[in-house]
Parts: C-alpha cells; sequence; structure tokens
C-alpha cells in the first residue's frame, strides 16, 4: 500500500511564519508540541531570543540607516522520524519568544517535508492568512478614508473663473 501524496500547500513557504503567527501563541505551541510526538528534535543552532537592531534604507537616496531595536527571536531544528528520515526548518519572528521560534520552526520543518500533519500547519496559515487579510481590510479602509481626491479642488478653483 503506497501512501497517497499531500495535496499542495496553499500558503507559500515564504509566507508561513508571518501566517502563523497571525494565529496566536498557544494553537501554535500546542500543534508543534503535537507533531513532535514520536520524532528526534535536534536543534541546529541554540535558540536566540533578544534585542535586533533593526536597518532600514532612506527612500529618497536609498541609504542605509538604523531604526532602532526590535524583539526578535531565532531557530532552526532538525527532525528525524522513526524511519530515520529528516526534516530541517527554522523561523526568525519580530517577538522576544525563544518557545515561540522553536514551535515556528517545527512546523516550518513539517510544512516543508509535507510531513504528517503538514495538514494541521496548512489549516493554522490558512487561519493565519485570513486574519491577516482582515487586519489588512480595516487598514485599507482607515487610508482610504483620509484619501484626498486633488482633482475636486481643482474643480473648485475652475468654477468661480467660469462664473466671472
Amino acid at each position: 500500500m503506497t501512501s497517497r501524496p499531500l495535496p499542495t500547500p496553499t500558503i507559500e513557504r515564504r509566507h508561513l511564519v508571518a501566517c502563523l503567527v497571525a494565529v496566536g501563541r498557544e494553537p501554535l505551541l500546542n500543534t508543534a508540541a503535537q507533531l513532535t510526538e514520536g520524532l528526534t528534535v535536534t536543534p541546529l543552532q541554540p535558540v536566540e531570543s533578544g534585542l535586533a537592531l533593526m536597518q532600514w534604507c532612506d527612500a529618497v537616496q536609498h541609504q542605509p540607516f538604523f531604526l532602532g531595536e526590535v524583539p526578535m527571536a531565532r531557530a532552526a531544528v532538525a527532525l528525524v522520524n522513526h524511519r530515520g528520515e529528516r526534516a530541517e526548518g527554522g523561523a526568525v519572528v519580530m517577538a522576544d519568544d525563544s518557545d515561540l521560534a522553536h514551535a515556528l520552526a517545527v512546523l516550518d520543518a513539517v510544512f516543508s517535508q509535507r510531513w504528517p500533519g503538514a495538514e494541521a500547519v496548512d489549516a493554522l496559515a490558512l487561519r493565519g492568512a485570513k486574519a491577516r487579510e482582515d487586519i489588512r481590510a480595516v487598514r485599507q479602509a482607515g487610508l482610504k478614508r483620509t484619501r484626498v481626491d486633488f482633482a475636486l479642488l481643482a474643480e473648485a478653483d475652475e468654477e468661480p473663473e467660469a462664473q466671472a
């Protein structure tokens, strides 16, 4: 009996961490703990958390400058199953939370290799993508209310000239 291939994920891997973070901490920690049962989890590097200096680029002259310090956590793990198959994953998150970074790295490893449990990661990522889209829609609506149509001002300037 051959195992059927898992469906292609609907979230691109490069967007996975951002979508997962939008779900919230507890569901991610719980799912990562469930998915690692029976697996060997080996850190590829020590989990780091703390402050990182954020560099930005000037929009006019495109010169780099330091914006300030932001909380940051980073983790990379290797998972090995009972057959000796290996999956690697990593995550960098803007939060001073090493447990969250570790959980995200585990979920990334499962997602990248489409291991059992990848459907649960897909479901969480889709939930997070929906939450991100909802936030974006609210922000866009707020921006739309502040937009000024300067064409209307030009028409208002032309009206007194037409009356004269």
